[in-house]
């Protein structure tokens, strides 16, 4: 059986606090004392972990991320980023897959509290205001990876997804395409949200209207969107922008089966660029996100965020400049996107 700090604070006849001080090179611990718990700690066999040296330095360098769907695509790579940055700064990664269920989603904030993680970085596609209010209660550094939030109340990192969808919508337009249809998760995402803003003001500029029956909602998965392309042919459309690569992978085969030449008869654009859109034929055009990226400056920037919170607990003088280097609205942390053309686009 593995041997924890409780057996050796309970055989060195001292507390775990001192056990993890002796753990940390706390200097304040008798060198009898000190000798003593060594010793036990090398005949026990016993390996600190995050927790125990934390007991002492009130750090236990480790983050927890929550991810909404552990198969995803897009947040596998995410997490990816995250890991990378974690290693450089010796931090230890905790994932826990939510499966899009709030109730488990508070197990795991409670799991993440009971574990003194330094800090959380929230994956997802959107946070409900119960799920904000709770975490604000808990008092952990936060930050959101591919999430958006509403008032600043966390930093998040993402591409600008309402240039975006105006990027993607007037990449159409200005080929003289009419009829362009959006298919999202839903209204209540923020991204959906930003993707609509930035479609109607392309609409806008080009002096088309907006026609309601074109945002496509209710599609995230490949299973979910079996029956997306015959809304899409229902309306008449020429050209699709998806939120999800499954979605755009599940149209195009929708399409194929029903013999529709893409692109000549029909366009198809992607927003969240995995590997799927590859290995697709034709290749799906899409939005180039740098998903791993946004991992990546998720982490550094909670990093950046628990030694703020750090230095306040302390009394002390911080300043937030690193962070506000990359700010474009707020605590909003926008990284660069751009079009990747493929062959489902002319």
């Amino acid at each position: 059986m593995t041997a924890t700090i409780y057996d050796v604070a309970r055989e060195a006849k001292v507390s775990m606090a001192t056990v993890s001080r002796v753990v940390n090179d706390n200097p304040n611990v008798k060198e009898a004392t000190r000798a003593k718990v060594k010793e036990v700690i090398e005949r026990l066999q016993y390996t600190p972990n995050a927790v125990a040296r934390g007991l002492a330095s009130k750090k236990t360098t480790t983050i927890g991320i929550v991810l909404p769907d552990i198969s995803d695509l897009a947040s596998a790579e995410t997490v990816s980023g995250i890991e990378s940055v974690a290693n450089m700064y010796k931090y230890n990664v905790i994932l826990a897959n939510s499966c899009n269920d709030k109730d488990i989603e508070r197990d795991i904030f409670n799991s993440f509290m009971s574990k003194q993680v330094d800090g959380i970085i929230y994956l997802g596609h959107s946070m409900t205001e119960s799920t904000r209010n709770y975490l604000e209660g808990i008092n952990i550094p936060l930050v959101l990876s591919s999430n958006i939030d509403i008032d600043d109340r966390y930093y998040s990192i993402n591409i600008n997804y309402e240039k975006a969808g105006y990027d993607a919508t007037k990449e159409f337009l200005e080929k003289g395409v009419k009829r362009v249809s959006l298919v999202i998760s839903s209204y209540e995402s923020q991204k959906a949200q930003r993707i609509i803003s930035g479609y109607k003001k392309a609409l806008n500029e080009f002096k088309l209207d907006f026609d309601s029956s074109l945002i496509i909602d209710g599609y995230k998965t490949y299973k979910e969107s079996s029956d997306a392309y015959k809304k899409v042919k229902m309306n008449k459309v020429e050209a699709v922008i998806t939120m999800f690569d499954e979605v755009a992978l599940s149209i195009l085969h929708q399409a194929q089966d029903m013999g529709v030449d893409v692109p000549k008869k029909l366009e198809i654009l992607s927003f969240e660029n995995t590997k799927l859109l590859d290995m697709a034929r034709p290749k799906i055009t899409s939005i180039f996100q740098p998903i791993f990226d946004i991992g990546a400056v998720s982490m550094r920037t909670l990093t950046k965020v628990i030694d703020i919170e750090k230095a306040k607990s302390k009394g002390e003088e911080y300043e937030e400049t690193e962070i506000s280097a990359l700010q474009s609205e707020g605590k909003k942390l926008y990284l660069p996107h751009r079009i990747i053309h493929r062959q489902t686009t002319k």
